[in-house]
């Protein structure tokens, strides 16, 4: 209801009996009151319009956000990629339509007021997909290309390249997280395969490598075998021949040593009876010396029979260490399998012009014969033998004669029975150049020699560790100082016939 201008004043504030100077009629009352009416209707009318002027205003600003809203979900829908942007608790806010089909939802509007868990990944995969959200907003930093995996609404497990950046406000504070990805399955899967093919082929090569080396060495150790092979034959007939005569000159010597004997007491009864033989008999006798030959004729004898005993041990020597090994382990005493390897050596060990003869101390402690294969166990001893005269041959370069005499050249070989009884050690020893840390490490290696070319294979001392290791089931092990000499110590178990 209209209000009335307080100028008008009420009839009950005056007095009936008086009359006011400016007392209104009720005909101009009433124009006053349709005046007012008349503006109040006015200025509800301005109201309405201005109302439906809003509303308009408003309407078409909604349309217009509407349309712009609509655009840009067009435009992000339209994009290669997915989009999606979360609140400060990483809850959805929006996406376009690529995410949602990615997370089984169909609409990018059903997205909105869930979390990753309410989606088609994998529980892993959201708490890794929050825990990012978080980093990225604590740290108020963007992460770019990162690679992940994600399980989608259909099942298929995919690889996202992701990108998260933090929402700010008008203030500048964090409120959210705008995040983008693209799917690399494809690449990811390629990668994956040529990783997979790379890993195949790095085994491929080192089994090829390793087969390789198999080969080389099977192929070494053959020429190896077959130069011991050919020595040992070459040594048995060698052996065998000498066995002849040997056994020849043997058989005779003692019935000539009889005859010998019986002509020099016959000679002796001659002069008994004929003490006058007479000029030309006493001729000769002084000519030949005869009491000389007497003396010296049966030491002659004898000398040539321990000349026999000799050759016939050498001979038994080298049978000893031809002998060919059975496909069964044999007893065999060591001892004679290192004396043997000795012999062989022997002219290597003699003094020449400029070095004496090098020392062989032999320590050899009582021990039954043991279960092996001796033909490589002497290979081993010859191997190790022939290093430690190279060794001190080596040691020996720019020393004089005297120099090397004061102090000797020598190789100690000694055998014992462990401290537990359960195996057999044989140590050799030089006083050689010895070896640095680097050569003892990579000894045993094939094909490592720290020899000039033409002067070894590399291959000795790695066919020595096989024997031993492999063929025995022993060890050997390196002592060495720079300057101070090696010694090879090893042991292998005491199986006794």
């Amino acid at each position: 209801m209209p209000l009335l201008d307080e100028s008008v004043t009420s009839p009950t504030e005056t007095s009936p009996t008086e009359t006011s100077p400016t007392e209104t009629s009720p005909t101009e009352t009433s124009i006053s009151l349709e005046q007012l009416l008349s503006q109040s209707e006015a200025k509800i009318q301005s109201l309405e319009q201005a109302h439906v002027e809003e509303m308009n205003r408003r309407e078409q600003v909604e349309r217009e956000l509407n349309e712009a809203r609509q655009l840009l979900q067009l435009v992000m829908d339209t994009l290669p990629e997915a989009i999606f942007w979360k609140d400060r608790n990483s809850v959805y806010l929006g996406c376009n339509r690529n995410f949602a089909e990615d997370a089984g939802i169909g609409i990018p509007e059903h997205i909105i007021g869930k979390t990753d868990y309410d989606l088609a990944w994998k529980e892993e995969e959201s708490q890794f997909f929050r825990e990012c959200d978080r980093r990225v907003m604590l740290a108020d930093r963007a992460e770019l290309g990162i690679v992940e995996p994600q399980l989608q609404g259909d099942g298929k497990q995919a690889w996202l390249e992701t990108n998260k950046a933090p929402l700010h406000d008008e203030r500048g504070k964090v409120i959210g997280i705008l995040g983008t990805y693209q799917d690399i399955t494809v690449r990811k899967e390629a990668e994956i395969a040529l990783h997979e093919l790379n890993q195949k082929l790095e085994r491929q090569t080192v089994e090829l490598s390793a087969a390789l080396s198999q080969l080389q060495q099977s192929q070494l150790q053959l020429v190896q075998q077959e130069k011991m092979s050919a020595l040992g034959n070459l040594i048995a007939g060698v052996a065998h021949e000498m066995n002849n005569p040997v056994g020849f000159l043997a058989g005779n010597l003692l019935p000539a040593q009889n005859y010998v004997r019986d002509l020099l007491g016959l000679i002796a009864l001659y002069q008994e009876t004929l003490p006058n033989p007479g000029e030309a008999i006493d001729s000769k006798i002084d000519e030949i010396d005869l009491d000389y030959v007497r003396e010296d004729l049966p030491k002659l004898l004898q000398s040539m029979g321990e000349g026999i005993k000799r050759i016939r041990n050498i001979s038994t020597s080298l049978r000893t260490f031809s002998r060919a090994d059975q496909e069964h382990k044999v007893a065999f005493n060591l001892k004679d399998g290192l004396d043997s390897t000795v012999l062989i050596l022997k002219h290597r060990l003699k003094a020449d012009e400029h070095r004496p003869a090098i020392e062989v101390v032999e320590q050899y402690e009582k021990m039954p014969p043991v279960l092996c294969f001796p033909g490589q166990m002497n290979q081993v001893f010859m191997n190790l033998l022939a290093n430690a005269i190279d060794a001190l041959e080596e040691s020996s370069q720019g020393k004089s004669f005297s120099e090397i005499k004061a102090a000797p050249n020598r190789i100690m070989i000694s055998t014992q029975v462990s401290s537990c009884a359960s195996q057999a050690v044989i140590r050799i020893k030089d006083n050689g150049i010895g070896m640095t840390e680097e050569t003892k490490q990579r000894v045993f290696e094939n094909l490592f020699t720290t020899k000039a070319v033409g002067k070894g294979t590399g291959l000795g001392l790695a066919i020595v560790r096989q024997i031993i290791v492999e063929k025995h089931g022993g060890t050997i092990v390196i002592n060495s100082e720079l300057g101070q000499g090696t010694e090879f110590v090893i042991q292998i178990p005491l199986e006794t016939a």
